[in-house]
């Protein structure tokens, strides 16, 4: 035969083949569930500031009704007084309320909180459970408190708030769960010993809830974010090792509000994650995994090019090493210096 009949040939074969893997990842991912926010109860943890704030504000700006949960009552007032004032001017009834709580708590001290929450908006339709806080050091010098503190913050709050609700979403096949991670969550860096564990960890949950979810018909996501321009990020450059400030540069920075919008669209849209920005776009192809995706195209593309960002990613991390032995070496010769 003909070298261009082969060639042909064989084209023919790898776009067959292609075409039935297509086919097959098409029958094998769940459905995309789009998700009507108007009307609905959104509650959202650490939602008196920065991300958790304009999360409320998109929210609103959907239909929703909204609560927000935080430790500082003044924050709260303050916080709730805007968001209604915004509701307000949107003319359709919305309330926003507030709890306080410490969400380090055990799980019989947040889940009153809930209860009464829903006394006045119905059961919660819409949780998302975005509390948290970062504390960046070197291993050894993190006080062990911290890795303590972060855990309950950052992981346990989630859990405690997603038991307090998910009965009663379960009884109604109906409702939403977010978590919000970071890109820390996907790819741990120095200073971050505390910190990307609790939000490793976040995904895991996450993970899990989605497949006992399904036949329940209750979404879950998760929302990964790059660093953002918010008063605890500025709060955290103040404190941060030169190493993690160096490696933290090459991920730019984020308004809450394009991260809130972003977020709540894909929750509307049925989508898993959300993630922002080229580097946020490769890491979540890249640490794809084992979890869930219900977007036919982007399945295809984290098959296509996770391998290749493999190798985009171990440049990167050659940088980012190339930083810490930098920093090391300057800190060894400013000490002989002294």
């Amino acid at each position: 035969m003909h070298a261009l009949a082969w060639w042909i040939v064989g084209g023919v074969l790898v776009a067959a083949l292609f075409l039935f893997f297509v086919f097959a990842l098409y029958f094998s991912i769940p459905s995309k569930r789009k998700f009507e926010l108007k009307g609905k109860h959104a509650l959202v943890t650490g939602g008196s500031k920065g991300i958790g704030k304009q999360l409320a504000l998109s929210l609103l700006s959907r239909g929703a009704n909204v609560t927000i949960v935080a430790r500082n009552e003044r924050d709260l007032k303050s916080a709730t007084t805007e968001l209604q004032t915004y509701a307000d001017q949107r003319g359709q009834g919305q309330k926003v309320q507030w709890e306080s709580a410490d969400l380090c708590g055990a799980y019989d001290q947040i889940e009153p909180i809930v209860r009464k929450a829903e006394e006045t908006f119905g059961p919660v339709d819409v949780l998302i459970n975005n509390a948290g806080h970062s504390v960046q050091d070197s291993f050894e010098k993190l006080p062990v408190e911290s890795f303590e503190d972060q855990m309950r913050v950052n992981y346990l709050s989630a859990v405690h708030m997603t038991r307090a609700v998910v009965g009663s979403m379960q009884e109604r096949r109906a409702g939403h769960i977010s978590f919000v991670s970071s890109a820390a969550g996907q790819c741990a860096i120095y200073g971050y010993t505390a910190y990307s564990p609790t939000k490793f960890a976040l995904r895991g949950l996450a993970d899990s809830l989605h497949m006992e979810f399904l036949p329940y018909k209750i979404s879950v996501a998760v929302l990964y974010p790059p660093n953002t321009d918010t008063e605890g990020f500025q709060l955290e450059i103040d404190t941060m090792p030169l190493e993690t400030k160096l490696i933290s540069e090459a991920a730019g920075l984020f308004s809450p509000k394009d991260v809130a919008e972003a977020h709540i669209n894909d929750i509307i849209n049925g989508e898993t994650a959300t993630a922002m920005g080229l580097d946020g776009w490769m890491l979540g192809v890249l640490t794809a995994g084992a979890s869930p995706e219900h977007n036919l195209f982007r399945a295809v593309v984290q098959t296509l090019l996770s391998g290749i960002f493999r190798a985009v990613m171990l440049l990167y991390l050659g940088y980012f090493n190339g930083i810490v032995k930098k920093c090391y070496k300057g800190r060894l010769a400013s000490a002989a210096n002294r």
